[in-house]
């Protein structure tokens, strides 16, 4: 699987790249500015599934399943085993992979 495609589910771009460590450097919480960029890069997401929607096969019901069991899962182990230092960590490895990724 080309890196791209983690990238891209992550919000590893535009949005990811910049938004993520101003807020930061404006003084949000990590987790809070992980929210912020969470809300931003949905309504991107959702406008480039849109067009596709007409040719694509799902379960409605799995997906919605799967998505609210998968938000809130994350949301709770995250808030209750991963420090804030951490996830600051894991974002500036992923920017620089990324980054590294789309330069090669």
């Amino acid at each position: 699987m080309p890196l791209s495609v983690p990238s891209g589910l992550l919000g590893v771009g535009g949005a990811g790249f910049l938004l993520m460590p101003t807020l930061i450097l404006v003084g949000f919480e990590t987790r809070k500015a992980a929210a912020i960029k969470a809300v931003a890069a949905t309504p991107p997401t959702f406008s480039a599934l849109l067009p596709h929607l007409s040719t694509a096969q799902w379960d409605g019901c799995l997906t919605l399943t799967l998505l609210a069991v998968g938000a809130f899962a994350g949301a709770c182990l995250t808030s209750l085993y991963v420090p804030g230092q951490r996830i600051k960590q894991l974002f500036s490895v992923l920017i620089v992979v990324m980054t590294a990724y789309k330069i090669v």
